[in-house]
């Protein structure tokens, strides 16, 4: 199988007639390789492995529990999915208010989520929807910016 593209590594000797390329799975790799990608995921599982896997997934799973309580205090917002053992993954809606709105006004006070299907349609069709609200938590989010997300979806209810 010829390469698609040509240059850096993949190749093994070029002349004007005739170019050789390298053995496969380099044959394949044009150009130079990402090193300052791989040198930043290598920091990056460091980082993790620093702080424990196992403490970043209970701090998630905490920080889930928490937020799904307090989204559930917010009056006409309707959690979908429920699971008592879900990742950090919260999606929603807002009685009466498009979900694509809702992400345009939580955006606008500086508070990052997805509205839409999420590559989602048959799962959300399932539940008679075509897009939600969704914040996504990691072991860097905490308590304070679930509270600010709650007091910002109570106070769009009354924009």
């Amino acid at each position: 199988m010829p390469p698609w593209q040509g240059g850096g590594n993949m190749i093994r000797n070029v002349t004007f007639e005739k170019t050789t390329y390298s053995d496969p799975p380099a044959k394949f790799e044009a150009g130079t390789p990402s090193i300052a990608d791989a040198v930043g995921l290598g920091a990056a599982i460091d980082y993790l492995n620093r702080l424990g896997l196992v403490n970043i997934e209970q701090y998630e799973h905490k920080l889930t529990e928490y937020a799904t309580e307090r989204l559930r205090s917010v009056p006409g917002l309707r959690l979908i999915g429920t699971a008592p053992n879900k990742v950090g993954v919260l999606s929603f809606i807002l009685d009466d208010i498009p979900y694509e709105e809702v992400g345009k006004r939580l955006a606008g006070e500086g508070i990052a989520v997805r509205a839409g299907h999420h590559c989602a349609q048959p799962s959300l069709q399932r539940y008679g929807l075509t897009g939600t609200v969704r914040p996504s938590l990691a072991f860097y989010n905490t308590r304070e910016e679930i509270d600010a997300l709650v007091e910002v979806l109570r106070s769009i209810r009354y924009r």
